[in-house]
């Protein structure tokens, strides 16, 4: 076999610890690292779910009691701006000294994302002259009082980058993900924005009870989280290294093998895949666990990519490398077996394929409240025009912790389509509780993805990207977004549509959603057949 291509000193070293640890070339069907007894990661009672950094075995963790919310600039009364026509405030309420209540909820928990665009049709600078305000547990003293453009700069500790992107690097969007804790509610306020045009969204996860919790002080070094994000691209899990399966096989056309069979509990924690960039649209896995449904996902689907010859993901837990080596590290954890299968389509092509490969496990049980792996594909080759359509849709208990999705107008090579916003109902609400602002910015862009010179700009960020926003001249962006501190948990059922707008420009979709069901439950958790 040919040694591995050459590439950066960090790559190599991540690369490497997946397949060999310290060997350093993949071989046929090889066992490394043994069959360790490692003590059990600490369960996620013990780690606020934003924390996840601290144990990314707790990502798969699927809590009782917990709840999302977010709240966003959209109108409610069908004004024509999203809160910025004549008499519909964008504000909740108003406080003295012009300052206004965007986000306010009671009990402990902590706000995870915090999104902003200003602008006329292209995302333009942050007013400095606006100040953002955040108070906890009903002081109040403000515990974050800084100029908007200060917020999401990356130099104003904490919000320090990769923590949080400015509209210049992601795709006209200003984000932050720095966790602001509260055990007793929390308000998040805008100052002198009376007039400003200025979009919004505030997400945050609720607990149930504060014990153990700590309010956000400002002080807070973040340093694991932070020095996590700056390795994207790279192995992320610590504790390493791990016992590994890596192989290579040829495959013919239909044919399959499998490549991995574990015994449980533990939890696959890396899968990486090598071959020739045109294969990608060829093969597919198959993940069996505990004897359930199997999984069986195309390439491009599980690593993040619309088309073979399209640029990839590159967010932190999935993507394909700048050498086109795919990887996902979301964690997939088994109580009993698990069961690994690659395949290739039954399609036209060379009489062979070659593939290298690497499946790796955490040599560890999983955290008692883990749930099941899923992944649910939804094809939409028909236009979404006027009639809402789910675009998620997922059953039971769960938590939903990833979304990519290929978009294209139908007809037309308009970005119109993107006004739609997303309405995610839980639990069965006939009204959507979480109404966002658009398709872009559910994916952390603006504008259309436009970025300062006025232009649809692809970009890849550790959390969400949009690695391609043209297809043939055609306004056709392939995005993606992880939410890990604001995993999106429900109950009973989680629906995702886009808001119906008459006579607009239809929407092809192709969304690929990665979840954790309920043990307790028998929600669907099984991809549909690839196309």
């Amino acid at each position: 076999m040919a040694e591995p291509k050459t590439r950066g000193k960090q790559r190599l070293v991540a690369l490497l610890s997946l397949i060999v640890g310290a060997s350093g070339l993949m071989g046929c069907a090889q066992t490394t690292g043994g069959n360790r007894s490692r003590e059990a990661p600490p369960t996620a009672a013990r780690i606020p779910p934003w924390e996840w950094w601290r144990d990314l075995s707790s990502v798969a963790s699927v809590p009782d009691g917990d709840r999302v919310v977010m709240r966003s600039s959209h109108c409610p009364s069908g004004c024509e701006f999203d809160r910025h026509s004549e008499g519909d405030s964008r504000f909740l309420r108003l406080r003295d000294g012009g300052e206004g209540v965007i986000f306010s909820t009671d009990g402990a928990g902590a706000v995870t994302r915090i999104w902003m665009v200003m602008g006329d049709g292209v995302s333009e600078p942050l007013d400095a002259s606006v100040r953002l305000r955040i108070r906890v547990d009903g002081r109040q003293r403000p515990v974050v009082d800084l100029p908007l453009p200060e917020v999401f700069s990356g130099a104003t500790a904490p919000f320090l980058s990769p923590m949080v992107a400015d509209r210049t690097i992601a795709g006209g969007g200003n984000i932050s993900y720095v966790p602001i804790p509260f055990r007793n509610g929390c308000e998040i306020t805008l100052v002198g924005a009376e007039k400003s045009k200025i979009w919004f969204q505030v997400q945050a996860r609720l607990l149930e009870d504060a014990a153990g919790l700590r309010s956000f002080t400002g002080r807070e070094p973040l340093t694991e989280f932070r020095s996590l994000l700056e390795r994207t691209g790279s192995d992320p899990w610590k504790g390493g290294p791990f016992p590994t399966i890596s192989g290579s096989v040829v495959l013919a056309p239909g044919e399959g093998e499998t490549i991995a069979t574990l015994a449980g509990p533990d939890v696959i924690n890396g899968v990486i895949v090598r071959t020739a960039r045109q294969n990608w649209g060829r093969l597919w896995l198959r993940f069996t666990f505990d004897d359930g449904t199997p999984l069986r996902v195309p390439l491009l689907d599980l690593f993040g990519a619309a088309r073979a010859t399209d640029r990839a993901a590159q967010s932190l837990l999935f993507g394909a490398d700048e050498q086109d080596d795919l990887y996902f590290y979301l964690p997939m954890p088994f109580f009993g077996s698990a069961t690994v299968e690659l395949g290739r389509r039954p399609t036209e092509g060379p009489p062979g394929v070659t593939v290298e490969y690497a499946v790796r496990r955490l040599g560890a049980p999983p955290p008692a409240d883990a749930g099941l792996f899923g992944v649910q594909i939804r094809d939409a080759t028909g236009a979404i025009s006027d009639a809402g359509a789910p675009v998620i849709e997922l059953g039971g208990r769960g938590s939903l912790v990833a979304v990519f999705a290929a978009l294209g107008p139908a007809p037309g090579d308009d970005w119109d389509y993107l006004e739609r916003d997303e309405q995610v109902f839980f639990d069965g609400e006939a009204t959507p509780s979480w109404f966002g602002t658009g398709i872009e910015d559910f994916f952390g862009g603006g504008f259309y993805f436009r970025g300062p010179d006025g232009r649809p700009q692809p970009f890849t960020q550790p959390l969400h990207g949009a690695p391609v926003v043209w297809f043939n001249r055609r306004a056709a962006p392939a995005m993606y977004r992880l939410f890990l501190g604001d995993a999106v948990v429900f109950d009973d059922g989680l629906r995702v549509e886009l808001e119906v707008i008459p006579g607009a420009v239809g929407v092809r979709m192709r969304t690929v959603a990665f979840w954790y069901s309920a043990r307790d439950d028998e929600g669907e958790s099984a991809a549909t057949p690839d196309g």
